[in-house]
């Protein structure tokens, strides 16, 4: 518990965000948001420990927070789906829990109908197909389990773009405050862009140094790397025999290794 304790971090943008708010009197709401958002990443760590997944930090931005994690690309999609979706599991339970109280007159009418707004926000957006909120991490894993992993990754960049854009623009005529929200959200995909071709050949070196487990096996006729997908064994024809994946990374890390030797 204290090693994830020493992992909680707030962005300087929610210490301004606080210290506004304290001034303006927002005191409850405040300390409702805060307790959504703090149960919420909970439900990921709890989901992330049971993965045997390393929390690198957690960070907590005014309209919610970002678990870091070190875990293989090539890493189960059934566990990836169930992390994903564990923060707003975690707020239905806590809304459950609320209901209770609630109907047992422990909650007054007002804190409960403030809070219920609240959860139904932050529920509701987490599940946006937007890089970096939990829908979107979803939708990834749900286009990994059917696609090359470059192909999934495409379309996770596409839909994540084209739904930010339906959220950017309904913000300029419904919601102007939100732009704080939308700078952070066209950061967060500019940070995967820009780490795109890392993120591709750290998911072939995983292939090619380690043994994963494999659900299905294809073979294909030509040889392209971009038909690699993940919990899948593939082979490629070469003339006469086929060439597994790892004879076929061996061949691609060595051409790199020259290119490099050469410049």
């Amino acid at each position: 518990m204290k090693s994830i304790l020493g992992k909680l971090e707030l962005n300087s943008s929610t210490y301004l965000f606080f210290f506004l708010s304290f001034l303006c009197g927002y005191f409850k709401p405040i300390f409702f948001i805060f307790l959504l958002l703090l149960i919420h990443e909970l439900g990921h760590i709890v989901t992330i420990k049971l993965s045997h997944y390393k929390i690198i930090k957690v960070e907590f931005f005014p309209f919610g927070g970002i678990t870091t994690i070190e875990k293989p690309i090539n890493s189960s999609i059934q566990k990836e789906m169930l992390i994903s979706l564990s923060g707003c599991m975690a707020q239905l339970i806590l809304m459950l829990f609320l209901s209770f109280f609630y109907h047992k007159g422990w909650l007054n009418i007002q804190d409960y109908q403030l809070f219920r707004t609240y959860n139904k926000i932050i529920f509701f957006f987490n599940l946006l197909p937007i890089i970096p909120l939990d829908g979107s991490i979803f939708l990834h894993s749900f286009f990994e389990k059917f696609y090359p992993y470059q192909k999934a990754l495409f379309y996770y960049e596409l839909i994540s773009f084209f739904s930010f854009l339906l959220f950017f623009f309904y913000n300029i005529f419904c919601h102007v405050n939100n732009y704080f929200i939308c700078a952070v959200l066209l950061y967060q995909f500019y940070l995967l862009k820009k780490q795109e071709k890392y993120l591709i050949h750290r998911f072939y070196l995983e292939r090619y140094l380690y043994e994963f487990p494999y659900q299905k096996i294809k073979n294909h006729q030509t040889k392209d790397l971009k038909k690699l997908q993940k919990e899948t064994l593939h082979f490629f024809w070469e003339k006469d025999h086929y060439l597994s994946e790892k004879e076929l990374l061996r061949k691609y890390f060595q051409n790199l290794q020259k290119k490099y030797e050469k410049k």
